[in-house]
């Protein structure tokens, strides 16, 4: 799936955390500007990166969710930069790498911090939200509004130009809300001209917001805000009083203000280590200090972006001069707004307008990005079906076709050694050493997502999903681990974080890795050879009954979700789902199937559900029926196979759809296409009797598995798909 050039081998890494307005700038240009030698990771705790100057407009119904986020995956994808989603938790200058709390440290050899500002102690009560950073308080906005509108009475803490127009949004959308604007000072918007302060005054009254002033809140307790001797009694309050800096900034010796934030020079750069940078919320400059509002950190972007590439290169960086006044434009709900900036000011219809064309241009430049298809002729090819062995899909198990395979076998004309207890194409090879059975595997495949770390925990579920579904119990594995060619600590870094979460898999499983083999490839790569033991009767895929329900555990989908991730339409958030499903365990789901009288079973993964289900009814001598709208889909997965994008093993895996009589619906509809869809790391397939199934279903719904269902029935013959409900 990797479509860097391969011209150069990278030699430094530069890594943006933070989805913020300047790192996002950073990615697209240095997607418009690939620079040889340089990789590119982003590393943010939102898929999605929301557009601080929209909020407002959002919250009075201006725009819908997706018009005001950037989606990370899609723009990281663009720039040729990995993504990672994960939450720093601190930073190790002197070894350059940033710590989290669950997974292990990542390297940089340049850092540019635009992460945003994180939420005080004052906001533990429960009932009082930030709207900074906003990331976390769409979230809670939406759990706020599930009810058709907010709770009756709002407490907006802050009354500059943030907390004002947020005010006058809610009661625009929801006027049924009381809102009351707190502000420490005796009067509001002091850096406004006169006359639009008046008429943000005026809007306020109109909208029966009340406004209290010269009252310091200290506290949001019981239901209350508490200034001094006196209580205002909400049911929520909204925080727009600005952001804290996050503690780890001055725990790793960076220099910074008395606030603790990133001090920085001219440059963006930190004034204490050079090979970091910071941009919006989380800097501060001594030369020119200016307030912390998303305007500067917009404007830090193209300047962040040329000074990263030209630091990392050895170049003379470029001066940021922030201007002294920003503009300030203030809406008033939908339609109306003030601006000021200075002496002058204006508003009307007009402004609103403007202000909307502003947000929609700097928003469009992160929707309205290059089609990867075009961008790149041999994934345009893919799409027209005719996909080049370079770019084939790794979102697949990396396998060949199922007609190619056993092709392969038949001519091989493979012996059976006496000692072994299963047929060539289960899940695993059943053998009989002295007394004791062991069950045997190998899988792996190229890495299919950016983040290495959570590429090596797929690889390990993955593998071991082969022994879960014979009913056997894990216990040693080897790898072989193959890593491109780049600088030797960048090589060494991949290695590390790919095994780390490999690792991590296998302890949890209590299966010890034993031994392995690394070497330099094209691609990041991992496999493993797996052993375990059987104290029962293995599960396989001749093990079905008539009349037996077919039980699914999990969703499909990841097939086509990555071949979309590949260039560049899948949604962040729908990636990320796949990931998470990828990397999910089926120890304990083998358990309750086996517990609920299953015999056959099988992992659905390269040849998907319809190919999968196929091979345990020629080897059980039966037949099937499956209900096709039963079959869980994961997020976005439909979707994505009606627009066209299919992983390269689809077109081979859709041949088995032609073992099957479909009633009711097309083929070519999508949710019958979806059955053939390749499987990376997939659930658990098997033959549950009648009277268990529910059951079944229901204990594996307990322990985690939340989309398993009943997909249909084992008959005594031939293969249906019943298209309808």
């Amino acid at each position: 799936m990797d479509m860097k050039s391969k011209a150069a081998p990278p030699l430094r890494d530069v890594v943006l955390l933070g989805g913020g307005h300047a790192n996002v700038q950073v990615l697209k240009r240095f997607g418009m500007r690939p620079e040889p030698g340089l990789r590119l990771t982003i590393v943010a705790r939102e898929p999605h990166s929301p557009y601080t100057g929209m909020l407002p407009g959002f919250v009075a119904g201006a725009y819908d969710w997706d018009e005001i986020h950037v989606d990370l995956a899609k723009l990281a994808r663009f720039a040729h930069a990995r993504f990672i989603a994960a939450e720093a938790s601190g930073i190790d200058t002197a070894e350059k790498r940033i710590l989290f709390g669950d997974r292990p440290p990542l390297r940089y050899d340049v850092l540019a911090i635009n992460t945003g500002g994180v939420p005080g102690e004052r906001f533990a009560s429960g009932f009082s939200t930030p709207v900074k950073p906003i990331g976390r308080f769409l979230p809670v906005w939406k759990e706020l509004t599930a009810g058709g509108a907010p709770p009756g009475r709002l407490g907006v803490v802050g009354a500059g130009p943030g907390g004002v127009e947020l005010a006058l949004a809610i009661s625009h959308r929801y006027p049924g809300t009381r809102c009351t604007l707190l502000d420490a000072d005796e009067d509001i918007l002091r850096g406004m001209a006169a006359k639009p302060r008046r008429r943000l005054k005026d809007a306020l009254k109109k909208r029966g917001i009340s406004l209290v002033t010269g009252a310091r809140v200290t506290k949001a307790v019981d239901g209350q805000l508490i200034a001094g001797d006196t209580a205002i009694a909400v049911d929520h309050a909204l925080w727009t009083t600005g952001v804290e800096a996050p503690p780890w900034f001055a725990a790793a010796g960076i220099a910074t203000d008395t606030a603790g934030f990133v001090s920085i020079n001219q440059y963006l750069q930190s004034t204490s280590h050079p090979e970091i940078f910071a941009a919006g919320d989380v800097s501060h400059s001594a030369e020119a200090p200016r307030p912390k509002s998303g305007v500067y950190a917009v404007r830090q972007g193209p300047f962040l972006a040329q000074n990263l590439r030209r630091f990392a290169t050895g170049r003379r960086m470029r001066r940021f001069r922030a201007q002294r006044h920003a503009m300030a434009i203030v809406g008033l709900g939908v339609g109306d707004a003030v601006a000021s900036r200075g002496k002058y000011h204006a508003s009307g219809a007009w402004v609103w307008s403007v202000k909307q064309w502003i947000d929609r241009r700097f928003m469009r430049k992160f929707s309205n990005l290059p089609n990867m298809a075009e961008k790149i002729p041999q994934v345009s090819a893919a799409l027209d079906g005719d996909l080049p062995a370079a770019m084939r899909c790794g979102g697949c198990g990396s396998k060949i076709g199922a007609d190619s395979l056993n092709a392969v076998l038949n001519r091989l004309e493979v012996p059976v050694s006496t000692s072994t207890l299963s047929g060539i194409g289960e899940d695993a090879a059943v053998v009989q050493v002295g007394t004791g059975t062991l069950a045997m595997s190998c899988d792996g495949f190229r890495a299919m997502i950016d983040d290495p770390y959570r590429f090596g925990r797929v690889s390990a579920h993955h593998a071991l999903n082969d022994l879960f579904a014979m009913g056997a119990v894990p216990k040693f594995a080897l790898a072989i681990a193959t890593v491109p060619l780049m600088a030797d600590r960048m090589m060494e870094d991949d290695l590390f974080q790919m095994m780390s979460g490999a690792l991590d898999v296998f302890t949890a499983h209590g299966v010890d890795l034993v031994g392995g083999h690394s070497a330099e490839g094209a691609e990041l790569g991992l496999s493993f050879s797996v052993t375990g033991t059987l104290s029962d009767e293995p599960l396989v895929k001749g093990g079905l009954s008539p009349g037996e329900k077919l039980v699914l555990t999990s969703a499909i989908g990841t097939g086509t979700l990555l071949a979309g991730a590949m260039v560049g339409r899948t949604r962040a958030e729908h990636l990320l789902a796949a990931i998470d499903h990828m990397d999910s365990s089926n120890a304990r789901a083998a358990e309750i199937l086996r517990a609920h009288g299953a015999r056959g079973c099988t992992d659905v993964t390269g040849f998907g559900l319809a190919g999968h289900l196929s091979e345990m009814t020629r080897a059980s001598g039966s037949g099937a029926t499956v209900r096709a709208n039963h079959v869980p889909a994961l997020p976005g997965a439909l979707a994505m196979i009606e627009s066209g994008i299919e992983s390269s093993l689809q077109a081979n895996n859709d041949q088995a759809l032609e073992d099957y009589q479909i009633r009711g619906g097309a083929a070519g509809a999508p949710a019958l296409r979806l059955l053939a869809d390749p499987q990376t790391s997939g659930g658990l397939l098997a033959g549950v009797p009648a009277h268990a199934a529910d059951d079944c279903v229901q204990a594996l719904r307990r322990e985690g598995y939340a989309t398993a269902g009943i997909i249909g029935e084992v008959t005594s013959h031939g293969l249906d798909i019943i298209a309808g409900s």
